[in-house]
């Protein structure tokens, strides 16, 4: 079949293929419904209203069934992790839980089954998540009763660890309580869940793993209650723990606890800061309170945190701030027609530094202070007279746990009605590196390149290794056949002390001289050193060539100047014509 053939082919398929396309497009634009609205469509339990689930381009159940198994799969998890003490993962499971639940409802909403069972199916889920919630932080307030009764006890203080041991039975009951009401929630979730085909197996485990958690936390308080049971449970008492210990700016502190007792009236717990009142916090109906300070306008040092309830003051709590290492920037920018610059900039300390003062210095004095905002940025503008003037800016507040830090200086000259010129200039002493790097880069640079050349190797000896070098020259020239191409004589050994420039090519021309005068074939001076090399018959005058190859590049390209170099060009080239004179010899 020739090309013309395949190419008739070819065409004809084409054309096939572009009418039967056409057909369908034009078919399916004269009668555009594949699935008409009128077609019977059977009614699922998924959905009740049939002329909703018309209106949807996909299959409801398709997008549902996995949302719900995800949402059963994580109530397992959750649970498991809380049994473990694991709060941190349970916290997490229990946001993307969060997170596919309202994924859900979004969902029900669009289908518009608000209606159907699957709706009920959410608010079971829902329901599950608040309790979810409520069991992720009632294991926190039993952890944190456990850190400070083991704080207590380390401290000998047998009264505190007796109040805090109180506070577990108002724990106990909670997490009890908490466990019915999640009984009844998997039991109607599980339900509904084999009603709409979801595996509910995850729900009755996180039931289960529930379960004995509820009887950890009971028989870990039967124990606190043998040791309470004549307790005095009326006087007022407020424990308090902050956690951590060492931070510094932008760290974040837990501070939580416990009241108990009675004291006529109800009063918020009042946080001090070195018994300055610092933080409200309202106690919830077991008696406990919890919140979060972060360090910001808290001097570097050490501090001592109180809990005050009333009447009442707890232990004290030690806390230590660690000032952060900080990074003023600046710009310097006129106003246009006026006499006036924009100065902006962000304070850095690990990140952006929000809501702290920066002060403006022009030649030195504050003009001015600014607040960053929430990016850690700043911007100001500064008026400025007829005159020359050195403008910067700087940290250096004592009350935020940060290192004083002083932004680049800038030189702005103005002529009374307009800026003229701004010019940066260096702000502080200059860093030693920066006057170190620049002297050694000076003095190395000159040694490695006359190290390079060969020059710096050479001692005081020149002169004796350079009549050693003619001595050897002149032995080797000696006896070669074409000496009058060398004359040793006429080069003073003083005034050459590492080989005449030509030498090294006259050397390489004698050696061919040499090698074509002994070998079975012609040499010729335009052949390759290379090329040279693999022709020679002898393996060992070959090898002993290459050396000396390596010697005249070495000199006559890489610009080797040394003694040494020339020495070793010479003794090579002895060695070969040794080694070929000696294969003559014994041919």
């Amino acid at each position: 079949m020739n090309c013309q053939v395949k190419r008739h082919l070819f065409y004809l398929v084409y054309a096939t293929l572009c009418l039967l396309v056409a057909g369908l497009l034009i078919g399916n634009g004269l009668q555009p419904l594949l699935y008409p609205a009128e077609k019977s469509v059977r009614e699922t339990r998924y959905h009740m209203n049939i002329d909703d689930l018309r209106k949807q381009a996909f299959n409801s159940s398709t997008d549902l069934l996995p949302l719900m198994q995800e949402l059963l799969d994580y109530s397992g998890t959750i649970a498991v992790t809380l049994r473990k003490s694991d709060i941190e993962s349970a916290s997490s499971d229990l946001a993307r839980y969060t997170s596919r639940y309202h994924d859900l409802q979004n969902l029900i909403i669009r289908l518009d089954m608000n209606e159907s069972e699957i709706a009920r199916f959410s608010q079971d889920a829902g329901q599950q998540k608040d309790m979810l919630s409520q069991f992720v932080t009632t294991s926190e307030s039993l952890q944190s009763l456990e850190k400070l009764e083991i704080q207590y006890q380390n401290e000998g203080n047998p009264e505190s660890v007796t109040k805090v041991r109180l506070q577990g039975k108002a724990l106990k009951n909670r997490i009890q309580t908490l466990q019915n009401q999640y009984a009844d929630i998997t039991d109607s979730l599980s339900s509904r869940g084999k009603t709409l085909g979801v595996n509910t197996e995850p729900v009755m485990q996180s039931r289960v793993e529930f379960d004995k958690l509820t009887g950890m936390v009971a028989e870990r308080q039967n124990e606190r209650d043998r040791y309470t049971r004549f307790a005095d449970t009326g006087s007022p008492f407020v424990s308090f723990l902050a956690v951590p210990n060492n931070v510094t700016f932008q760290d974040k502190v837990d501070v939580y606890g416990f009241i108990a007792g009675s004291q006529g009236r109800s009063f918020p717990v009042v946080i001090t800061l070195d018994n300055e009142p610092f933080l409200e916090v309202i106690p919830n109906e077991i008696g406990e309170f919890r919140s979060t300070v972060q360090i910001h306008n808290i001097s570097a040092g050490e501090h001592i945190l109180t809990a005050r309830w009333g009447i009442v003051v707890s232990d004290p709590s030690h806390l230590v701030v660690k000032p952060l290492e900080a990074t003023l920037g600046l710009q310097v920018l006129p106003v246009k027609g006026m006499s006036a610059v924009n100065l902006t900039g962000t304070l850095t300390a690990r990140d952006p530094v929000p809501d702290v003062p920066v002060s403006i210095l022009v030649q030195d004095k504050v003009c001015d202070t600014v607040m960053t905002n929430a990016a850690g940025t700043y911007l100001v503008t500064v008026p400025l007279s007829e005159g020359r003037y050195d403008v910067f800016t700087r940290f250096d507040d004592p009350s935020y746990p940060l290192l004083q830090s002083e932004s680049q200086h800038y030189i702005v000259e103005s002529d009374g009605t307009r800026i003229t010129s701004v010019t940066s200039s260096k702000a502080g002493p200059i860093p030693p590196w920066i006057l170190v790097l620049p002297g050694i880069l000076l003095f190395t640079i000159p040694i490695w390149y006359l190290w390079r050349k060969g020059i710096v190797q050479r001692s005081v000896s020149q002169v004796e290794d350079s009549s050693k070098l003619k001595d050897v020259r002149e032995q080797w020239v000696g006896g070669s056949a074409v000496d009058g191409m060398i004359d040793s004589d006429s080069i003073p050994a003083a005034e050459y002390p590492s080989g005449p420039e030509e030498l090294p090519r006259k050397i390489y021309l004698e050696m061919l001289s040499f090698l074509s005068s002994h070998q079975v074939f012609e040499i010729s001076p335009v052949m390759t050193p290379r090329e040279i090399a693999r022709a020679l018959p002898e393996e060992v005058c070959k090898a002993r060539f290459t050396r000396f190859i390596g010697w005249y590049e070495r000199i006559r390209y890489g610009g080797c100047q040394d003694v040494r170099c020339t020495e070793g060009l010479i003794k090579a080239a002895d060695a070969v014509r040794k080694s070929c004179q000696e294969m003559r010899d014994e041919a």
